[in-house]
């Protein structure tokens, strides 16, 4: 195995047990104890997330809903080893080539769903930190600022240029090796527009990619019997996700420590790992020679 790649794998792991040496919790029973009823809640609730989010993708991508199951848990998967575009967001974009879209607007598609991800979950992170106010919450709180005002406008830029380049693009496409993408851009700007302006699409996918965030939390009632801290708890997860480590390593740890005690952040490190690992049995589906192939017709290359 690649010695970088082993690396990052090992690398949370290695926060995991230095995470319990400092706070002075067993690792062993921290794990022997986890509830059975948290435990099996876990994980029907992962994949119930994975199905509704799936369908959500299926809406957005109009393919059919199991190749948007597995690009989703694949793409999961990638996280813990590539975190942003470049991980998850590249896996699904292949897996929907492997349905005849192109790469271009592949990789658009799955952008554009990663939008309401990150959007809908910073801002629904924003409405419930005050449940638990901690002075950790401030990183958490700046990370989903930053990222709503980075994702916004992105999109918002994508949908009042697309059609044409503006002066400034069109100098940087006129370098050599940028401009064959030029055209792959105009896609990229063109298809979010056409999706955003699909208002019932954006209404459905902010409200299923809520539900599924919803879902996500409910196995949480089995540690803190509260649903709206429960909802927190995900929340403040997903926004450690956001920040471009691999598998969160550290920030996680860090995030979860503002809302649970060290004893729960360390069973909830474990079961998030896990779960997200059963991804990596759609491995397979990434095809390099497909890739490659996609890669050569953007850049025109023989």
């Amino acid at each position: 195995m690649d010695k970088k790649l082993l690396a990052t794998l090992s690398l949370p792991v290695i926060v995991i047990v230095a995470y319990s040496l400092i706070l002075h919790v067993n690792l062993i029973n921290a794990i022997l104890e986890i509830n059975l009823y948290f435990l099996i809640s876990f994980f029907i609730a992962y994949l119930g997330q994975i199905l509704v989010t799936s369908y959500r993708d299926s809406l957005i991508t109009n393919l059919d809903y199991y190749t948007c199951i597995k690009a989703r848990l694949l793409g999961n998967a990638v996280s813990l080893v590539i975190p942003g575009a470049a991980g998850p967001d590249l896996s699904r974009a292949v897996s929907y080539v492997h349905k005849n879209v192109k790469l271009d607007k592949a990789f658009t598609l799955s952008l554009y769903e990663s939008f309401f991800d990150v959007n809908v979950g910073a801002v629904l992170y924003l409405l419930l930190f005050w449940i638990k106010l901690s002075p950790l919450e401030t990183i958490m709180i700046l990370v989903s600022l930053g990222n709503i005002v980075g994702w916004s406008s992105g999109l918002g830029y994508a949908y009042f240029t697309s059609g044409k380049l503006n002066k400034i693009e069109q100098k940087i496409f006129n370098i050599k090796y940028i401009k064959p993408l030029s055209e792959s851009y105009l896609v990229l700007k063109n298809v979010m527009k056409e999706r955003a302006q699909n208002k019932r699409l954006v209404i459905f996918s902010i409200l299923l990619t809520a539900l599924g965030y919803f879902i996500q939390s409910l196995p949480f009632y089995f540690i803190r019997d509260n649903l709206l801290l429960d909802y927190l708890i995900n929340q403040t997860y997903l926004v450690a996700t956001l920040v471009p480590i691999p598998s969160a390593a550290g920030i996680a740890e860090l995030a979860l420590s503002a809302v649970l005690p060290p004893l729960y952040v360390i069973q909830v490190r474990i079961l998030e790992l896990v779960s997200y690992s059963l991804g990596f049995i759609y491995l397979k589906d990434i095809k390099l020679e497909v890739l490659k192939k996609e890669v050569k017709e953007i850049w025109k290359t023989s």
